[in-house]
């Protein structure tokens, strides 16, 4: 069902006329009128607010315009190209935390730098689902452990092969596959303890938004994204955890159990803790793979 939005309102006697907000709007929803900015489409609008964010006079209202100004002078950003950088290779893949919950202040702090995310159209459709309670945490590391174990049982077998051959393809058979050294090391291990899947985490956020939404798994993913960089800054580590999604989306046990809609996907899971190892140099990658046209 689509969200309802309400239209900018103009205040004609500020509208000065300049067109920014006309020029900016992505759905159409504004033209010039006698020289003035006028609501032509108004059911056409999705919220983005851009409309009131670029009018120099406040000649436009609108619910999703803060009116806040920028803190710094002119066109400047608020953090440099070279504190941005350092933050993005700051950020690392936390699977040692140390002892204590993360608070629940933190945990809000973290899930509003996913609500400024962008998303397709505006529609803000990311949902999320956060575990703190460790009996709830255990619950669900032990439903996806229970998946994994049938799905690499299948895996063994020369039948269960094809059948998951059927299901998902040959090369993600073949990747279960090789796997299995890994899986077998990794079990050995939790079975002496240690959580090689959550990581012994206190705290866990998933996201999931409404499956036929083609959107959906960009918005949910750069929406975690973004709370992941908010955790780094609070000294909160994070790591993404593409096991527990597919096991989500494709046990309905677990689906149900964690209370996702039936026409819901989950799209991006990750732990969060406190940071406990310091890691002393930044992270390295390849260069990027890019095709100039």
């Amino acid at each position: 069902m689509k969200r309802k939005v309400n239209a900018p309102d103009i205040i004609l006697q500020k509208c000065i006329g300049c067109k920014l907000c006309v020029e900016i709007c992505p759905s159409f929803v504004l033209e010039m009128r006698s020289e003035k900015a006028s609501v032509i489409r108004g059911d056409w609008c999705i919220g983005c607010g851009h409309c009131g964010a670029v009018c120099p006079v406040e000649a436009v209202l609108h619910e999703a315009t803060s009116y806040e100004k920028i803190i710094l002078p002119g066109p400047s950003a608020a953090i440099s190209p070279e504190s941005l950088q350092l933050m993005i290779r700051e950020r690392r893949s936390v699977r040692i935390y140390g002892e204590g919950e993360v608070p629940e202040e933190s945990l809000k702090k973290i899930l509003n730098a996913g609500r400024y995310a962008p998303t397709g159209t505006n529609s803000q459709n990311v949902h999320y689902i956060v575990l703190t309670l460790p009996s709830q945490i255990e619950e669900l590391r032990k439903m996806t452990l229970r998946f994994y174990e049938k799905i690499f049982s299948w895996v063994r077998s020369r039948v269960g092969r094809q059948v998951l051959t059927i299901m998902a393809g040959r090369t993600i058979v073949e990747s279960l596959q090789e796997s299995l050294p890994k899986v077998d090391h990794a079990k050995k291990l939790m079975e002496q303890g240690q959580d090689r899947l959550f990581f012994h985490a206190p705290a866990l956020i998933l996201a999931h938004a409404e499956s036929w939404d083609t959107c959906s798994a960009f918005n949910c993913s750069v929406a975690l994204y973004n709370c992941s960089l908010m955790a780094h800054t609070l000294g909160i580590g994070c790591c993404f955890n593409g096991y527990l999604v597919s096991a989500v989306n494709k046990d309905r046990n677990i689906k149900k159990w964690l209370g996702i809609p039936k026409d819901h996907r989950c799209y991006a899971a990750m732990t969060l803790g406190h940071q406990k190892v310091q890691y002393q140099r930044l992270v390295q990658r390849r260069l990027p793979k890019v095709a100039w046209r």
